[in-house]
């Protein structure tokens, strides 16, 4: 869980322009954790005052204290459900976006080695994986801390040793969801990189089907599909049948609480240490924790399925943009002059030999001038060092004697038309 948080943590600042939304959300959960509370409590005087005592003021206060605890609990959920839930998925847009413009911040050499598909996967899938955990736990997660606490509070003042016993299982099913939790995120770590192959398995077979069909290769890019599409099975059920022992896991600890929380009780309600609605008060506030806290786990079960997908938006994030402007850095002001190559030599990233070697060339304005050359020649880098859409390893250009790295890419880039060979609408 430390790796789930210190991850979840990094979307904090995103939240922060929503935090009285979240303080009153969080007091909505208390009020919905007292009501809880106050439903348990109110077991012993429906007992011992109206069945036992036979008490008529009391018949007559109990069921309307009842019904208004139900009324503001019910009013109070939903009021924090949804804003929880909108500061969630606010959060979600806005991480998104950062996402997307990030990603429009890269150079063409970052593009060159991650798939457009696998970009998209990570837009869509991974933050639309966040989408579901923010709300869940937003909504979920302080809401259940908040009613386990009020029930416990409860259990405890009816008879602290009967709560004792009945928690004492608790750290059990602590280790349990633990273990349970380590396993599922390297279970959807894995399915996500494979949701991303299959996308980019998915992208090069429509978007190249003319020369599927012309080769006759649809049988064999049906059994590239099948690998992947059989590993990403395998792994999803791989990942059901580990989530779903959880609630069982968590009722059969439970229960050995409630055997003995019963056992105990029951000698002291035979012996007359403690009255039934005593008793009973604590066994409904004992029924009313196990619900919550089989939910909190199937919460942390969710926060670890989604934390590889977190992760992978942040790798994306945390890779720095190669070409920056610099602080500061002017315009550029309009071309008059001359384009020149000085002593420019270019390497892409990772590659062992230069592309361009040395290269000096003198353009004045006004002047048409063609590069012809075989493939890889090395004539798109040329250009595309021109509007910085890579950065030179050694020497410069400059236009009317401004080094292009010198100048906001916004100003160079507006002075220079680009028509590339494919057609983009």
């Amino acid at each position: 869980m430390r790796r789930a948080f210190a991850v979840y943590r990094r979307l904090l600042p995103l939240m922060r322009p929503y935090l009285p939304v979240l303080i009153l959300g969080a007091a909505l959960a208390i009020v919905v954790a007292a009501m809880e509370g106050a439903i348990a409590w109110l077991v012993k005087p429906a007992l011992d005052d109206i069945f036992i005592q036979r008490d008529q003021a009391m018949l007559r206060l109990i069921p309307l204290l009842l019904l208004g605890a139900y009324l503001v609990k019910g009013a109070a959920r939903y009021g924090q459900a949804y804003l929880m839930a909108a500061v969630g998925e606010r959060v979600v847009a806005a991480l998104r976006r950062r996402l997307y413009t990030h990603i429009q911040a890269m150079p063409l050499s970052f593009f060159a080695d991650l798939h457009s598909a696998e970009l998209m996967s990570r837009i869509v899938i991974d933050v639309n994986r966040l989408a579901r955990v923010s709300s869940t736990v937003l909504v979920m997660a302080f809401r259940q801390i908040a009613m386990i606490v009020a029930l416990l509070s409860v259990m405890v003042a009816r008879e602290w040793r009967l709560a004792l016993i009945a928690v004492i299982v608790f750290p059990f099913v602590g280790v349990a969801v633990r273990s349970i939790g380590l396993r599922l995120y390297r279970i959807n770590r894995r399915s996500q990189e494979k949701v991303g192959e299959l996308n980019v398995l998915l992208h090069e077979a429509f978007s190249g089907m003319k020369i599927v069909k012309a080769f006759g290769r649809e049988r064999h890019e049906a059994e590239r599909f099948d690998r992947v599409n059989r590993r990403l099975l395998d792994l999803a059920l791989k990942d059901h049948r580990t989530d779903e022992i959880t609630e069982p896991l968590t009722e059969v600890l439970a229960a050995f609480g409630i055997m003995g929380a019963l056992w105990y009780g029951g000698h002291q309600v035979i012996a007359g240490a403690m009255t039934p609605g005593d008793f009973f008060s604590f066994t409904a506030a004992l029924a009313l924790i196990y619900g919550p806290v089989r939910q909190l786990s199937r919460t942390m079960n969710t926060i670890q399925q989604s934390t590889a997908s977190v992760e992978r938006v942040f790798e994306i994030l945390d890779t720095p943009p190669a070409i920056a402007d610099r602080p500061g850095a002017p315009a550029l002001p309009g071309f008059t002059s001359a384009l020149r190559f000085e002593g420019v030599s270019f390497r892409y990233p990772g590659a062992p030999e230069l592309t361009l070697h040395d290269i000096t060339l003198d353009i004045e304005r006004g002047e048409v001038v063609a590069f012809v050359g075989m493939s890889g020649a090395g004539k798109s880098p040329l250009i595309d060092l021109v509007p910085r859409f890579h950065d030179v390893t050694a020497g410069r250009i400059t236009l009317d004697g401004h080094d292009v790295r010198e100048v906001t890419q916004d100003s160079l880039r507006a002075q220079i038309a680009v028509v590339t060979q494919e057609t983009f609408l």
